[in-house]
């Protein structure tokens, strides 16, 4: 490290701050070299840097005798390419794009969301590791205003059309590592080492599948252990098949299995709570036999499934079902996992959002199932995508 005076950036910190590391840990990734002065609140050092900045905030970033401010604003630097002419370094060439908005899944949500950011002439960015989210694990939509019954893949084509129609831009089939959510630029950064920059996020990231956690799940995962019915269901033509849980997704995947397999056994914890509809249909179905108030124990099987242990949770009567698959349909976990230690969550790891779709990070909104927002729905969560571009729509108006 050079001498303070002589070093092109100047970092002033102190111990047990995490914006000081993530600014030495940014300088580091871009291949800046920099000089730290440790300056905890009351000492010299600190009212040095106090009477020569004006703040008493840390960290605080001086390139060349200049101020540059905090992390965040190192981070908007990087962005528009400033950084690497203020340090006299090579780097990327060309001023980098800032999107006004960079729209996190392309679910219902996340595609509902670009139609209308879009439309607001916002500078549009979509990325997500696939289209459609957990719609494209369901086979028929029958509560879509407008639809009588539509198919959930045709659905899927149709948002997804309506969004390109548009020409905006996507970056599909990419994991993102990491979030930068602080300050006036917001950064995400995918797989590939790329990162992107904009002034607002919209997190859609919807949900995954949650497991029984029970012996054998695990282990026959994809040997007869499933959580698609749309995707499997032709695979157990004419076979003795178990469902586990009552809600739609469950009663959903029976009536999938109930014209392909040969029996299925329903096993729900609670008493059927899916829609009426649903109900009705399973309830009439003599290809169904219930078991509500029962608890899948244990899936027996050596390379495959071979059966279902369940319990009777009035009497405690242990029952094998001689099935040979078993679709765990007992609802989702939101992926939210990118944020836990950022935004505000419940206890299931939902992001908290108030009725505008804001986290409590300024420029940062969050709609659909990764949300607190109850009734996982289609129509739910496409409006909620709706209300957060309007919302990131709304902030930007009023910053400017």
């Amino acid at each position: 490290m050079c001498s303070v005076k002589s070093a092109r950036v100047v970092v002033y910190s102190m111990s047990g701050c995490p914006f000081c590391e993530s600014a030495k840990s940014f300088l580091r990734d871009k291949g800046i070299e920099y000089s730290e002065v440790f300056a905890p609140p009351g000492s010299s050092q600190w009212q040095e840097m106090k009477e020569m900045l004006g703040t008493g905030v840390l960290p605080q970033i001086v390139i060349h005798d200049e101020p540059v401010g905090g992390y965040a604003h190192l981070v908007e630097l990087e962005a528009s390419g400033e950084l690497y002419e203020k340090v006299g370094v090579s780097g990327p060439r060309g001023e980098r794009l800032i999107f006004d908005v960079i729209i996190l899944g392309a679910g219902p949500a996340g595609l509902s969301a670009a139609i209308y950011t879009i439309r607001k002439m916002m500078k549009t960015l979509i990325i997500s590791q696939d289209v459609g989210g957990q719609l494209a694990w369901t086979s028929d939509v029958d509560n879509y205003l407008g639809f009588s019954q539509v198919n959930a893949s045709e659905l899927v084509k149709k948002f997804e059309h309506h969004v390109q129609s548009f020409n905006v831009d996507t970056v599909l089939g990419k994991k993102v590592l990491s979030v930068q959510l602080a300050g006036p630029v917001k950064s995400v950064t995918l797989e590939d080492g790329k990162t992107y920059y904009a002034k607002t996020v919209i997190i859609a990231t919807g949900g995954g599948h949650q497991l029984l956690n029970i012996p054998g799940e695990r282990e026959l995962a994809g040997k007869g252990v499933a959580y698609c019915s749309t995707c499997d269901a032709p695979l157990y033509e004419g076979a003795d098949v178990a469902v586990v849980g009552g809600g739609n997704s469950g009663l959903e995947a029976v009536l999938d299995l109930v014209s392909i397999a040969s029996h299925v056994h329903l096993v729900s914890l609670t008493r059927l709570t899916a829609d009426p509809v649903y109900v009705d249909k399973v309830n009439r179905s003599p290809k169904v036999t219930l078991f509500t108030l029962w608890e899948a124990i244990r899936i027996v099987g050596d390379n495959m499934v071979e059966g279902l242990e369940v319990q009777d949770l009035r009497t405690g009567e242990v029952r094998l079902l001689p099935v040979e698959g078993v679709f765990v349909e007992i609802g989702t976990m939101p992926n939210s996992h990118l944020f836990i230690d950022t935004l505000a969550t419940n206890r299931k790891g939902e992001i908290l959002v108030d009725m505008e779709c804001r986290t409590g990070i300024a420029g940062v909104f969050a709609c659909g199932d990764v949300t607190s927002v109850p009734f996982k729905q289609v129509v739910v969560a496409v409006g909620e995508g709706a209300k957060a571009a309007l919302s990131a729509y709304n902030y930007l108006l009023n910053k400017n």
